[in-house]
């Protein structure tokens, strides 16, 4: 009986009331920045990187619109992953780890009431809504690759966001305005002819797109997968986030009277943390911080703009001060940041220079970029891992037990990837910087937002959950994403109730689905908006889902009327 009621006082706790406390007036635009993996904690960090830096006490460009927290969870879980909790500022909805825009399954630790019924549908996002609805622009501005679980969450539906084969295709059929990020390998052919053939401007690894571009549609491309940490970047080849950001804002903006929602995720931020290089995430939390004042600065000379930054949850732990720091209150800033802000490279880009250089080499670029020479077992270390690097399949096993012979398990340096990973924790033994985990944690993140009235800006501390209905409201949504999901993603099986109905094709992403009735014929692919009837083309308002573990399509009810 205890347990019973204390996982019904969970419950009663996490439900919000679906309704913001007042009544909001709506804006015309949303920009929603998100900090990936951001504990409030990573947020001193950068603000102390900066006050070293400047030579005095600082503001970041977020301080004064600090406004409030966020306690983000997913279904099931307290800890937050970033797929199911930005899920749910986009949807409402809390999901289940790895769930991109889908409802969850029912577990037997739910923290909030689930529909097994409904378990694997995809929901209606914000952004989704923002479009059919009132016909805003959309934009997304990412760091890592476009296809990565936050920008994901607004512009596609998949039950595990690793499925970039379904994830791609949705988001190329879904009418996004503006996307800037990484993976200029993750797009084929046919769909960049795709975003061609529909007025896109595509450019991959083309820095002057973003300045120069004029149309109306964009997809600017960077890097093979993920654009390099802030600290690494080449000056003119690898844009930065704020000028990203620019990028979008104008191109949404221009000749635009319905107004947009951009999605601006500081994604690498999170890859820092989990790789507890305090390097990376104080550059890159820097440089979100400089996208932030970009954005809040477009808010203020529109009049007509809110902007909501806050992190999906907390990752790595970190600490200002750890263990071994004695005189805790006497350390000065320099003893306490000046070994991080010496550093010139993150681990990652280290690990870059070390693998391009000579074994002989090693030891002298090491001390270039981190201001301190490597022992000569550490320097050992790093030559197995830079021959790790670069070694044949065959060749590994060798190296690998030579490693494990100067035991080094301890280090933390096999979490990932194993030389960016060990240069890391060479930094962190200068520092008196500490981690308790490579993984997320369960903290509340802080809120930060900018509005035309200090009545429509979000404060307090609100859940995730919460925290949608604010967006939904200020971007002037009555209808709730459930509401919208009935409409847009129904099961064929009930859309076509009593039509003859086939699904063709060997994989999820390849399923073709054909539906005959009264001498007509619709066939649609699965993760496209691309529907035809007798040949003639439809262009639905979202792709159409295929979900293997229902063996079902989902798309708009309306369809039934159009084979009547």
């Amino acid at each position: 009986m205890k347990k019973v009621l204390l996982s019904l006082m969970t419950v009663l706790f996490f439900v919000p009331q679906l309704s913001w406390a007042q009544e909001i007036k709506p804006v015309k635009n949303v920009i929603f920045m998100i900090a990936d993996g951001t504990s409030l904690s990573t947020v001193s960090l950068a603000r102390w990187y900066q006050n070293v830096q400047e030579g005095e006490l600082t503001k970041l460009n977020l301080d004064p619109y600090m406004s409030g927290s966020v306690i983000t969870f997913c279904s099931n879980a307290p800890i937050g992953d970033s797929a199911p909790t930005t899920s749910t500022y986009m949807n409402g909805m809390p999901s289940i780890q790895g769930m991109v825009g889908t409802y969850p399954y029912a577990t037997t630790q739910d923290l909030v009431p689930v529909d097994s019924t409904m378990a694997y549908r995809p929901i209606v996002s914000l952004m989704e809504a923002s479009r059919i609805l009132s016909d805003r622009k959309l934009g997304v501005v990412v760091t890592c690759e476009f296809p990565h679980a936050t920008p994901a969450d607004g512009t596609s539906h998949s039950y595990s966001r690793n499925r970039y084969d379904w994830i791609i295709p949705q988001m190329v059929h879904n009418d996004i305005d503006v996307l800037i990020g990484g993976g200029t390998e993750l797009v084929d052919a046919s769909q960049i002819a795709y975003l061609e053939k529909s007025g896109y401007g595509v450019f991959l690894d083309d820095y002057a797109s973003l300045a120069s571009y004029q149309g109306d549609k964009m997809w600017s491309l960077f890097s093979p997968r993920d654009i390099p940490y802030d600290i690494d970047g080449v000056q003119g080849k690898d844009p930065k986030l704020p000028e990203m950001v620019d990028a979008a804002l104008r191109l949404l903006d221009q000749g635009n009277d319905q107004g947009f929602f951009l999605l601006v995720e500081g994604s690498k931020i999170d890859w820092g943390a989990h790789a507890n290089d305090p390097v990376a995430m104080a550059t890159e939390m820097l440089a979100f911080d400089k996208a932030v004042k970009s954005a809040i600065d477009f808010a203020k000379r529109d009049g007509n703009t809110v902007v909501v930054i806050t992190s999906d949850h907390g990752n790595s732990g970190v600490s200002i001060g750890r263990n071994g720091l004695r005189n805790y209150a006497g350390a000065s800033k320099e003893e306490l940041f000046g070994p991080l802000t010496k550093i010139t490279k993150s681990s990652v880009g280290l690990a870059e220079m070390i693998t391009e250089a000579s074994e002989d080499q090693i030891s002298d670029l090491f001390e270039e970029v981190a201001t301190f020479r490597p022992t000569d077992q550490e320097l050992e270390v790093l030559r197995l891992l830079r021959k790790m690097e670069l070694a044949t399949d065959q060749e590994r096993p060798a190296i690998k037990k030579q490693l494990n012979a100067l035991d080094i398990s301890g280090e933390g340096a096999l979490y990932t990837n194993a030389l960016p990973d060990y240069i890391a924790s060479l930094f962190r033994k200068q520092m008196y910087i500490g981690f308790t985990t490579h993984g997320h944690t369960g903290e509340e993140t802080f809120l930060a937002s900018f509005a035309p009235t200090e009545e429509q800006r979000a404060k307090g501390v609100h859940t995730n959950m919460e925290l949608h209905d604010y967006l939904r409201r200020i971007l002037g949504i009555e209808p709730t994403m459930q509401e919208l999901t009935d409409q847009y993603f129904a099961p064929h099986s009930e859309v076509f109730s009593g039509m003859k109905i086939s699904i063709q094709g060997d994989e999820s992403q390849d399923k073709v689905l054909t539906v005959k009735n009264n001498k007509k014929t619709l066939t649609i692919r699965s993760f496209t908006n691309l529907l035809y009837i007798n040949d003639q083309l439809h262009q639905l308002h979202v792709p159409a889902v295929y979900v293997d573990k229902r063996d079902e399509f989902y798309l708009p009810a309306s369809l039934r009327e159009l084979m009547q």
